[in-house]
């Protein structure tokens, strides 16, 4: 890998200069405070941040880019909780040609067209807490990675990214163990045995097996941008089971232990964007040949497959951006026809900006038919000055099946921020 790295470094730097400035930087940030509250989780949490984005071009060919954030945590949840976390978003540095480039450090690769739910956006793992309070791109957790691209033109690239070590998602990276967003604190130990408090993670470990790694291909062909990918990685959250353990004197009943398998994957996908008029449509597939599942006791592993696929739109709509979406998840197995399901969704979201942008209004809405349940969050932000914006949002979950969004419920949530922009 190494000498591959050099070779692309030097065929770079041997091409001509691209076009742009020979040295700019850029600084921003922000720091904000949140305070959220949870009735039925009976949680109330006060999360102040801190972020900064730096970008460094010291010459045409060469980009550094640093962007972290820095998050405490002071809540009720049931007892008194204080944490903090440190989180690079992006360190990485880019030396990049006219027709090729090479990024490498720690990151967001993003892959996908879709708004919201992309099934081929697979590299990143994600804050369940963030993208239920803020949305997919505020919770991408970034990963170690290699990308090299190769840009025939503006209608033709390939990408390649190697991602050298594993990072697992997380339901709240502030004290995840007592966060009310962790679906995991909702196991209920079987009659007659004890659950352990902590989930034990089978990750594939540091060594040379916990590689990732995969490729895409975008071209246009007339007016319709196309991409295929394939991707090699692991389960960010992985199917969990149950492994019953032994007592620890024969007076105490036996034990049960959550395991959460971080499971390796192959995925196949595509997707597509086109205009017509005020309409933009797009599509994504995303083909899991290679995927565990649990069996219907939930005691072991099953080797099965899964498609996600889904076709979306967005326009503007008398001074609103409209966006929809129908999403379709079947998954199954071979080796246990007893599993096969399908899961579809309806993803909507409107959003308005009025008075000089001064004001945003936002709506986002996730239906599953199937299993009568819903999510909804709405926005509500107002711009006070310059650098102030003062937001107030609530999310609401309704169903009680079995599927994802039915999972979350009673984890309703209202929160308000202030945020400072410099």
């Amino acid at each position: 890998m190494t000498l591959l790295t050099a070779a692309m470094v030097a065929a770079i730097l041997a091409q001509a200069p691209g076009p742009g400035p020979a040295e700019t930087f850029t600084i921003a940030g922000d720091v904000s405070a949140l305070v959220n509250l949870m009735p039925e989780a009976d949680a109330f949490e006060l999360r102040p941040e801190a972020s900064i984005d730096a970008t460094w071009r010291p010459a045409r060919r060469l980009r550094l880019k640093f962007e972290g954030r820095l998050s405490g945590l002071e809540a009720d949840r049931n007892g008194h909780v204080t944490a903090g976390a440190a989180q690079a978003r992006d360190v990485w540095i880019e030396i990049a040609g006219r027709h090729l480039d090479l990024r490498a450090g720690y990151g967001r690769v993003v892959w996908g067209r879709l708004d919201e739910v992309q099934p081929t956006d697979v590299i990143n793992p994600i804050d369940a807490a963030r993208f239920l309070l803020d949305g997919r791109s505020a919770a991408r957790l970034g990963v170690p990675f290699v990308r090299i691209r190769l840009v025939g033109s503006d209608r033709f690239a390939v990408e390649g990214v190697l991602v050298p070590a594993f990072v697992r998602g997380t339901y709240d990276a502030l004290d995840e163990g007592t966060s009310p967003f962790n679906l995991t604190n909702d196991v209920a130990a079987a009659p007659g045995f004890t659950l352990a408090d902590d989930v034990v993670h089978a990750d594939p470990g540091d060594d040379g097996s916990s590689i990732s790694g995969g490729g895409r291909i975008t071209a246009t062909i007339g007016r319709v941008d196309v991409a295929v990918a394939a991707y090699r990685g692991f389960e960010p959250f992985g199917p969990i089971t149950v492994q019953i353990l032994p007592p620890a004197s024969p007076d105490l009943p036996p034990a049960a232990q959550l395991v959460d398998h971080h499971a390796r994957f192959t995925m196949v996908g595509g997707d597509f964007e086109t205009a017509a008029g005020d309409w933009a449509w797009r599509g994504e597939v995303a083909m899991f040949t290679e995927k565990k599942l649990p069996n219907r006791t939930a005691t072991a592993l099953v080797d099965g497959h899964v498609i996600e696929s889904g076709i979306g739109f967005d326009r503007p709509l008398s001074g609103n951006r409209v966006y929809g979406s129908l999403l379709v998840r079947r998954e199954w197995s071979d080796a246990d026809t007893t599993l096969g399901r399908t899961d579809v969704d309806l993803v909507g979201s409107i959003e308005r900006r009025f008075s000089r942008d001064r004001y945003l209004a936002r709506a986002f809405v996730v239906v599953n038919p199937g299993d009568a349940a819903a999510f909804v969050r709405g926005l509500f932000a107002w711009s006070a000055s310059d650098n102030v914006w003062i937001e107030a949002s609530a999310g609401l979950f309704a169903g009680s099946g079995d599927d994802t969004l039915s999972r979350f419920s009673g984890r309703d949530f209202v929160f308000a921020r202030i945020r400072y922009h410099f």
